[in-house]
């Protein structure tokens, strides 16, 4: 009988294989999303629940994998020609998901939870991003080049680079380090690393696909390579991975087709193992037993995730009602940008290394995730389901043709 948690590596494998396989069928049968399943699997078998699996760096660096899948993913399949017909609507959303959230997470921190200005502007800057857990969702209904949908990721780039830069000057102002040089290095290295991969990737990947005599593979593999390099680059000029993982998605966008041997390979890679390792690491996250102590972690547990779920929904209904978009759609972007995970994570951690937020607010973190992804899931498949119908049955417009 081995030991609890499994350390055989082939053991460990085959039973994220099997939880991957078994967890969507029975979300299926209970008419939950498949998402929903994976994370609930996360939350049983991990270090919280009946201890088989540890969250491990095998399942840290998987998870990670995956979670950048979903953001190259969003920037691959994205329609630019939507975005650049409708650049205003991604950016109105963008901003208002960002600074509705960011002011509700000020007054929050401040009035309810009594921390110092700075403190909670870093606490705000968790509501502001939203990490696309569910995009898979939309992928899976054939609205990646709704808009809607091209209005929401383009937001979320906004939005999380945004609340990343605020992490990043809340981080140096506590340590003493925010002067002018501070802002010198960061713009010059955001531009430059910008600049680097929408320039020289899409020549890259031109010259590669026109010059080398590669096979599907190996084509497979060159993607994948620019992806995880471009999202290592991004951290080291001070972006979070994810932006660079999105910005290589998009450079490659269109030297890649959608109804390629090569897209169906990266579909099936990113869907059968990266993503549902992401989402069982995020439910590995989730330990309800801190909210049998005492009352601090319900109170800022249930604080977190109403503003979480109400700035979102106002950011989501406030952008429906100015762009003209139908009530199904506001759904949509709501179950689309309500999932906290990725940057979340990152400003929490930040924040509790640097002594800013106590174990109560990492709690509260953990079951706020946890929440917004269930929400965000079933919003999605649901909202999904009626858009796509919506879609199917409405006449093709010639002017959205690229």
């Amino acid at each position: 009988m081995p030991m609890l948690p499994f350390s055989d590596p082939v053991l460990i494998f085959a039973s994220v294989m099997a939880m991957i396989l078994v967890a969507p069928l029975f979300a299926r049968k209970v008419r939950l999303p498949e998402i929903v399943g994976l994370i609930a699997a996360g939350t049983l078998v991990g270090p919280h629940g009946l201890g088989i699996l540890a969250r491990d760096q095998t399942v840290q660096l998987l998870g990670t994998v995956g979670l950048l899948y979903i953001m190259f993913l969003a920037g691959l399949e994205i329609d630019l020609h939507q975005v650049r017909r409708n650049r205003a609507h991604t950016i109105l959303f963008g901003l208002l998901t960002f600074s509705i959230p960011l002011a509700m997470g000020v007054a929050l921190g401040l009035w309810a939870f009594g921390m110092t200005l700075p403190v909670a502007i870093l606490l705000a800057s968790m509501f502001s991003s939203h990490t696309l857990v569910t995009f898979p969702v939309v992928g899976k209904f054939g609205l990646a080049k709704s808009p809607s949908v091209t209005t929401t990721v383009g937001g979320t780039i906004i939005t999380d680079t945004l609340a990343l830069l605020v992490l990043a000057v809340i981080a140096s102002a506590s340590q003493g380090d925010l002067n002018a040089w501070f802002w010198v290095r960061l713009a010059v290295s955001i531009l430059v690393y910008v600049g680097a991969v929408v320039v020289l990737v899409p020549r890259l990947g031109r010259w590669f696909f026109r010059e080398i005599l590669a096979d599907e593979n190996t084509e497979f593999v060159f993607v994948l390579a620019v992806a995880l390099l471009s999202s290592y680059l991004a951290h080291a000029a001070g972006l979070e991975p994810i932006i660079g993982a999105f910005l290589a998605g998009l450079a490659l966008n269109s030297l890649i087709p959608e109804k390629s041997i090569l897209m169906t390979r990266i579909h099936f890679t990113g869907n059968a193992i990266f993503i549902p390792f992401f989402l069982l690491s995020v439910g590995m996250l989730v330990d309800g037993s801190l909210l049998l102590i005492g009352t601090e972690a319900w109170t800022i547990s249930s604080g977190m995730i109403v503003v979480a779920l109400a700035a979102k929904f106002l950011a989501a209904w406030l952008s429906q009602k100015s762009l003209g978009y139908v009530r199904d759609e506001g759904l949509l972007i709501f179950g689309l940008s309500v999932n906290q995970a990725a940057a979340t994570l990152a400003a929490v951690l930040v924040g509790y290394n640097l002594g800013l937020f106590s174990e109560a607010v990492i709690t509260g973190t953990i079951m706020m995730i946890a929440v917004t992804c269930l929400v965000g899931s079933i919003v999605t498949e649901r909202a999904g389901k009626r858009v796509a119908l919506r879609e199917q049955q409405a006449a093709s417009d010639a002017s959205t043709a690229p």
